[in-house]
């Protein structure tokens, strides 16, 4: 925990970008101002959020472990503005980031893999409530299932990395990921502070090659492969 504060406050120190201000990419400044700072002042479907406070108020493991709020809605938005042909998550917890994630591009089929399967079926139950798009929920070990789902991935794909926090096993699957990906995916990895092996798996992701623009926002990390743009690392306060 000490080790986490201590990182914290070095994220403060060296932020640099502010609402997108000094970025010339229209790309990225769309992207840091229009999704991660909602300058569009985009919302979020009531009954998305009405399922997320209902199960945050009667399951204690959703207020410990899920996405919160805010950065459910910054996955609903990152979604809305990609529309990516395909929805990869490696983590279905509770199903509440998959249902922010498909809310954003309904008409986009999502694949979850989650290894808990009680987990796993109450994630079921909740997208068979929300039915915000076309999901299927694969259940077992992730490395098996990942290498299931890999060919059917096409180049342009979002994916949300929330499935094992190890260093190993984190680099496994981004490097799988990234072997399909073509320049227009975008990859979020979550909790990228949460042990120094997550910091370590972040800080050689970002710098791979494919890997154009890393935006760092503490709790969550977020990788483009966009070949126009130059290679940077952003640290931004979200």
């Amino acid at each position: 925990m000490i080790w986490r504060i201590r990182k914290y406050i070095q994220h403060l120190f060296y932020l640099r970008y502010r609402q997108g201000h000094g970025i010339h990419s229209p790309y990225l400044f769309e992207f840091v101002n229009g999704v991660l700072f909602n300058a569009q002042r985009t919302k979020v479907p009531e009954a998305i959020l009405n399922e997320h406070q209902k199960l945050r108020s009667e399951n204690s493991f959703v207020r410990r472990s899920s996405v919160s709020e805010k950065y459910g809605e910054l996955l609903y938005r990152i979604s809305r503005w990609f529309r990516p042909e395909m929805i990869v998550e490696l983590g279905t917890g509770m199903g509440i980031s998959t249902m922010y994630l498909s809310s954003g591009s309904p008409e986009t089929t999502l694949h979850s893999i989650e290894r808990d399967t009680e987990r796993a079926a109450q994630a079921a139950h909740l997208i068979c409530r929300s039915c915000p798009g076309p999901i299927s929920i694969h259940w077992g070990e992730m490395e098996e299932k990942l290498e299931d789902i890999t060919p059917l991935v096409p180049g342009r794909f979002l994916a949300f990395v929330d499935g094992n926090h190890h260093y190993e096993p984190t680099m496994d699957y981004v490097r799988k990921l990234l072997d399909r990906a073509g320049d227009e995916a975008v990859i979020v990895m979550d909790d990228i502070y949460w042990s120094r092996g997550m910091q370590r798996a972040w800080k050689e992701v970002s710098s791979w090659t494919e890997v154009r623009v890393s935006v760092d926002l503490f709790h969550m990390g977020i990788l483009l492969l966009r070949k126009d743009l130059h290679k940077r690392k952003i640290k931004v306060k979200f």
